[in-house]
């Protein structure tokens, strides 16, 4: 088969005038764009250092005029409830300076809410029960020592088996020896 150049459809060169006012468009969002992320950024800067400068009365009345904003509290887990990511991709949050992510439900759900497994109650069930994957083949007898006491109310060096390791050991149990260099034993443990 002969391959013909006239049978490549490009459409390049239709409107270079069109194409050339979206281009200038875009470039003028970009630029109006950095030139705000810079503005904002000089004024935090001078705000910390009109900050630094006040005195100790002056910042207290600043705070008091501008309160923070109160961060969102943190949601509290279940118990070894699993963990979803809710995705990289099409985000509407800060990194999505295009503005390309969905409004739909899904991008904006709480991704820290318990699924499945998790929404049930586990302190209704049997002690063993109450395990992650029970009955399946790579479960763990324990997963925690939290309900284990592991307390050893024997002191392990004060038993027979610890004495008689101690007897063999080179120096533990050995009688005191005169230093060379001292004349009197006396003279030695008086120091």
């Amino acid at each position: 088969m002969d391959a013909n150049i006239a049978d490549v459809e490009t459409d390049d060169e239709l409107n270079e005038a069109e194409e050339y006012e979206t281009w200038k468009a875009r470039e003028i969002a970009r630029i109006k764009r950095d030139r705000e992320d810079r503005d904002a950024m000089l004024k935090a800067k001078e705000e910390i250092e009109k900050l630094r400068n006040m005195t100790e009365e002056e910042r207290r009345e600043w705070e008091r005029k501008n309160p923070r904003p109160a961060s969102t509290p943190k949601q509290k887990w279940r118990f070894m409830q699993k963990y979803y990511h809710k995705g990289a991709f099409f985000q509407s949050e800060a990194d999505d300076r295009a503005g390309t992510a969905g409004s739909d439900y899904i991008y904006s759900r709480d991704f820290s809410a318990p699924t499945g497994e998790d929404k049930m109650d586990k302190t209704i069930l049997p002690k063993v029960m109450q395990d992650k994957h029970f009955g399946r083949s790579g479960r763990t007898k324990w997963t925690h020592l939290v309900n284990e006491d592991t307390t050893d109310w024997n002191n392990p060096y004060n038993d027979p088996l610890r004495a008689k390791c101690n007897a063999k050991m080179a120096g533990v149990n050995a009688p005191i020896s005169k230093p060379k260099g001292i004349k009197k034993l006396t003279d030695w443990e008086s120091r």
